[in-house]
């Protein structure tokens, strides 16, 4: 479990520490934005695959006993994940992850008359749902990392469009979006289907664990 606290720990200071902005200004000023990304993404998958080692090996410490009613409330809320998911990479947005922001028409936002970050929040419902049916410390831990994390993302990166695109800009822009149910279009509702059934199927396969069944 050692492994995992010091694992859980560089990776939460490899990602808070470049986000203080004097510093990150200072490095990006120095190696450019392009290299600093670069670099800065190459250790940060580095470091998830050593967080994603030291969380399967850690012992199994059980805090409670599967439900049934996890395993369905995981297989709910994904689908909502892979929809999220579907709309960060396929809609324009100015304010967050994903296709960036060019063509975004304030008024018809999409995804983003439901929210600014739909890639943190699917990484958010995606880390704290697969708490419910592991029940064990490593899991409270990992996935609570990544929860954690994902709940931080937006504020984190709000500050970065804003320092990018002008506060008055970004204010300007975020009050001129029309809110309400997001029209996404019916084609990402078929493909976030595709995309959560190869999920489904995958599982099994590749995590050890198959979803739908006990």
């Amino acid at each position: 479990m050692s492994d995992l606290l010091f694992s859980i720990a560089v990776f939460l200071a490899a990602h808070i520490i470049p986000s203080y902005a004097p510093l990150r200004h200072s490095v990006v000023a120095k190696m450019g934005e392009r290299t600093f990304m670069s670099v800065y993404g190459v250790i940060s998958l580095a470091l998830f695959v050593w967080l994603i080692y030291s969380y399967q090996q850690a012992p199994y410490v059980e805090l409670w006993m599967m439900s049934e009613w996890m395993r369905h409330t995981v297989l709910f809320v994904m689908f909502w994940v892979c929809l999220l998911l579907i709309c960060t990479f396929s809609q324009p947005n100015p304010f967050s992850l994903g296709i960036g922001g060019k063509n975004f028409d304030p008024d018809h936002p999409g995804i983003v008359a439901l929210t600014k970050h739909p890639a943190f929040w699917a990484f958010a419902l995606w880390s704290f749902v697969h708490i419910l049916p592991n029940g064990d410390v490593a899991s409270v831990l990992f996935f609570g990392l990544m929860g954690g994390l994902s709940l931080y993302g937006p504020i984190s990166l709000n500050k970065k469009r804003q320092d990018k695109m002008g506060i008055e800009n970004w204010q300007d822009l975020q009050t001129r979006v029309k809110k309400g149910w997001p029209h996404i279009g019916w084609w990402r509702w078929l493909l976030a289907l595709v995309l959560y059934g190869g999920l489904v199927m995958a599982h099994g396969p590749v995590i050890g664990v198959i979803p739908y069944s006990s």
